[in-house]
């Protein structure tokens, strides 16, 4: 995760073009109707009845336009801060690639409600020295050095060989959840207003503070809007500093020794599904674990790609450690020590969840079975009968045979392949045989077809329904996080011993450990609820069980397991989701 601080001058349409337009548009939906009621629609069918609806969709889409322009007036998305290093993109459908754009203007992106407009700002990093041929100092047909792109003109395309980093920009907002979603397990649609520059609850129309008195005691949402918490970030006793947005990882994260799809010496060494270790006999004998476990080099570095490995079987110190070190000196990226680069935060996943949560993401909806964040279900099945790790890849989505959609697609935890097929137009299918761990015979079988993350089904794997979210929040491995349980007597548990003394407060957050300090009582201990915009209280009901939004997994950090888990991974009994959360004891990625 990255952020930024930055003053930018307001900018908007002016009152009276906005009333001339919304009348013009008004006016063109009034035809429309009329010509539609006028021309005996209703008696019409077959082919006039496909029109009508076609012609509700644009009349919807066009409304929803025109309140998203009011609504917006005075909440313009803040401008993406574009750090050194960084290249702002665009997708170019036509070439199937990432292209360079202009950052100096504002028509890059947008943060509107309908799929053509749900483009928001997207931002890559890129090689030194480009992409070489296996031998010799060529470079491959496409690819440029850093320097060569950030010289090169807009539409420009950007080789994938040749990016290190992608990233989403998520401006400031504020946010209404609807009181009937408050505190269960069913996900509403979260109401989003962005602000501009730095302005809080008080520069705002509704605005509120979220506390005991504005929530009845944590009995229901404040009557108003309440500034999400991950733009204030805690510097030190009483201060903090104001964002006007962040920089999100667009995919897991990988490690740059990590080299094209999934390649057979890359097989991790998988734990089992509550993070106790499996033991290394589970590790493929040429397996690189070991070589990407610790970030103890400069060649062991992050990178945020597409169809790879994510970067497992580490736990959550390293998994910071190699997070900071993505703006060392020389480090890969060309990124800066003005970039803040950390380990998200639970604030951090949380301003992400709710944006996607809201009529400018990619929501779930009751009902409609295709809405909302499709589950990265991919497992290679590589192991054997009897172990348990399996490679993951970053921004697919599965679907499974006979289903009709890859939402409520996972795999089966405990299984192998048996017969994998790769089809003409990039997708994977893959049978699985599930063994049982404890012994006997089972008989089960599973298949799923994959997608990338470009494709027309792989999109929906995103936070907005196009290639323009983040992916990934949705099942994958398990995304461990920089916020644990606080053990006042904690002695054993060193991750836990380096995040309380070593990592400054900005990098972190905490949750206070009840007298019991196990997760029901952790979960209801009052300076907990009393956390907001972390997709905890707010949409999850209880500390155990399928509890949060769309009654997924929720379990909630104790004394032994004190490190918060999100997002899941891709097995059947997990059940994933953006609002998923878990607890980890030693914060592996698994």
């Amino acid at each position: 995760m990255i952020e930024k601080r930055y003053k930018k001058e307001e900018r908007g349409i002016t009152l009276i073009a906005l009333i001339i337009t919304i009348i013009v548009m008004l006016i063109l939906v009034a035809v429309t109707i009329q010509v539609t009621i006028s021309g005996g629609i209703f008696s019409k069918a077959g082919e006039a009845v496909g029109k009508t609806k076609t012609a509700e969709k644009n009349e919807l889409d066009m409304i929803d336009d025109v309140v998203n322009k009011i609504d917006n007036i005075n909440s313009k998305p803040n401008a993406p801060e574009v750090m050194e290093g960084m290249i702002a993109v665009t997708w170019d459908a036509s070439q199937k690639s990432w292209v360079k754009t202009d950052e100096t203007k504002d028509d890059w992106y947008e943060y509107g409600t309908t799929q053509s407009t749900k483009r928001w700002a997207n931002a890559v990093t890129v090689k030194k020295d480009g992409t070489k041929e296996a031998e010799g100092e060529t470079l491959i047909a496409g690819s440029k050095t850093r320097e060569q792109y950030q010289e090169a003109e807009t539409g420009t395309p950007i080789l994938q060989e040749d990016i290190l980093g992608m990233f989403v920009w998520i401006p400031r907002y504020a946010y209404k959840i609807p009181q009937e979603n408050y505190h269960t397990s069913n996900a509403g649609i979260i109401d989003i207003k962005f602000l501009s520059g730095t302005s809080g609850t008080k520069d705002m129309i509704d605005g509120v503070e979220y506390n005991a008195t504005t929530t009845s005691n944590f009995t229901k949402f404040p009557d108003g809007y309440v500034v999400h918490p991950a733009f204030s970030v805690e510097n030190g006793e009483d201060e903090k500093i104001e964002l006007t947005g962040i920089w999100v990882a667009k995919f897991e994260a990988s490690s740059n020794t990590t080299e094209g799809n999934n390649p057979e010496n890359e097989k991790s060494n998988m734990k089992d599904k509550y993070g106790s270790s499996k033991g290394a006999e589970y590790a493929s004998a040429d397996a690189n674990t070991e070589a990407i476990a610790t970030p103890s080099n400069d060649s062991d570095q992050v990178t945020i790609r597409p169809n790879v490995t994510s970067w497992r079987n580490i736990n959550v110190k390293n998994c910071y450690i190699a997070c900071t070190n993505m703006v060392k000196e020389d480090n890969i990226h060309g990124l800066t020590s003005s970039t803040d680069s950390h380990l998200m935060k639970d604030t951090e996943w949380g301003a992400v969840a709710y944006l996607t949560q809201s009529r400018y993401g990619n929501p779930q909806i009751a009902g409609d079975d295709t809405s909302g964040v499709w589950i990265n279900s991919y497992s290679a099945g590589d192991g054997n009968e009897g172990t348990t790790y399996g490679t993951t890849r970053t921004g697919m989505v599965g679907i499974g045979e006979g289903a009709v959609n890859g939402r409520d697609t996972f795999t089966d935890y405990y299984s192998y392949q048996t017969k994998t097929t790769l089809h003409e137009n990039g997708s994977i299918t893959i049978a699985y045989q599930s063994f049982n761990t404890n012994g006997g015979t089972r008989t089960d079988t599973r298949t799923n077809t994959y997608y990338t993350y470009e494709t027309n089904e792989g999109v929906h794997g995103s936070t907005t329904g196009t290639i323009y979210g983040i992916y990934d929040m949705s099942g994958g491995a398990w995304d461990t996080i920089a916020s644990y349980l606080d053990l006042t007597d904690n002695t054993k548990n060193t991750n836990l011993t380096y995040f309380q003394n070593s990592v400054p407060q900005k990098h972190k957050s905490m949750y206070k450990a009840s007298s019991t300090q196990n997760s029901n009582a952790n979960y209801n201990e009052e300076e907990n609820i009393a956390r907001y915009g972390i997709g905890v209280w707010e949409t999850c009901k209880a500390s155990d069980g399928e509890t949060s939004w769309g009654s997924v997994y929720s379990r909630f950090v104790h004394n032994t397991a004190p490190f918060q888990v999100r997002g899941l991974s891709f097995s059947y009994d997990i059940c994933p989701g953006v609002f998923s959360l878990g607890r980890n004891r030693r914060g592996w990625m698994v």
